[in-house]
């Protein structure tokens, strides 16, 4: 991200506000989407694959046809200016050129301007609005990109938001609070593993829809809850504490469920500070009822507190 930013405001800026001084006016630039360096999380071993120098441009519907224009103008850049390390990209890898803000936004989101009603919120993944939204904005001289990800970055409508934590809640109740011992105490040592890869993943849900940010694509989603202001880092080493907590002998079992009974304090207890829910019960389908109970929506209340 520093080299891509580095390289547009030396070279690639000063250039396009000499040859397209009115377009100038209008355009934005940045590495925002897919890839490791776009959530700030490349390293030695991203460099194997799609990984180098590289920039948007994206420009408003009004300009659409100036875009093979300015595509022919960046392969000149970067043919006459090449950078220190030239962006690879391997045959699954994303694409980064230039297009409108429309078509940028309706590529990861199916929407040009973002979602618009509950229902268009609830078919786009999470992981692609966490792509919408990453990564850094170089210049925006409209204003547009940056208003439709304002706007997203504003989260999800709190009905929605209140609809997935009552899930989340209800299946870490299941997860860790039920299923964990009585697989154990039944021996299913894989079901046990599964059971607590899906408290896992309902945690670290949970905690990003308690900070309103969007989680991200599983890899790296561990790493940015631990980075999250509210339970990030005090849930993030209790799961890693689970994590590397080997063997299922009973006093592997003992810490497990000592772990897991933390979590769950934790959320119940933040739960509480935001208002969402009241109760101080230990079972966490208690708190996902009554969150399902304060929302507003129709849809969104009748359905079971289960589901999303």
């Amino acid at each position: 991200m520093a080299l891509s930013r580095q390289y547009f405001f030396d070279k690639a800026e000063p250039s396009l506000k000499n040859e397209f001084p009115d377009i100038y006016k209008r355009i934005a630039a940045g590495l925002v989407g897919n890839g490791s360096e776009c959530f700030g999380y490349d390293d030695a071993f991203s460099r194997d694959h799609d990984w180098g120098v590289d920039f948007f441009l994206w420009v408003p519907e009004s300009d659409r046809p100036s875009i093979p224009l300015l595509r022919d103008w960046k392969t000149k850049l970067f043919d006459d200016h090449p950078p220190a390390y030239i962006r690879t990209r391997s045959e699954y890898g994303a694409g980064i050129g230039v297009m409108t803000v429309g078509d940028f936004y309706k590529s990861l989101i199916g929407y040009p301007n973002g979602p618009d009603d509950i229902q268009a919120w609830r078919r786009v993944p999470e992981d692609n609005l966490a792509m919408a939204v990453n990564g850094s904005v170089f210049i925006d001289n409209s204003g547009s990109f940056t208003a439709i990800r304002e706007k997203l970055l504003r989260c999800y409508p709190e009905d929605l938001r209140r609809k997935k934590l009552a899930a989340k809640c209800m299946a870490i109740a299941q997860t860790g609070q039920y299923n964990f011992s009585r697989c154990y105490i039944r021996k299913d040592w894989v079901t046990v593993r599964t059971v607590l890869s899906r408290f896992n993943d309902s945690v670290i849900a949970a905690v990003f829809l308690l900070n309103k940010v969007y989680r991200p694509y599983y890899k790296w989603a561990y790493r940015k809850m631990t980075e999250l202001p509210i339970l990030g880092g005090k849930i993030g080493i209790l799961l890693e504490h689970i994590a590397v907590t080997c063997g299922m002998d009973d006093a592997a079992y003992e810490s497990i469920q000592k772990d897991i009974s933390e979590v769950c304090a934790l959320i119940t207890e933040e739960l509480s500070l935001q208002s969402l829910a009241s109760s101080g019960d230990w079972f966490l389908t208690t708190q996902g009822e009554e969150i399902q109970s304060t929302i507003r929506d129709s849809f969104l209340r009748a359905l079971p507190a289960q589901y999303e």
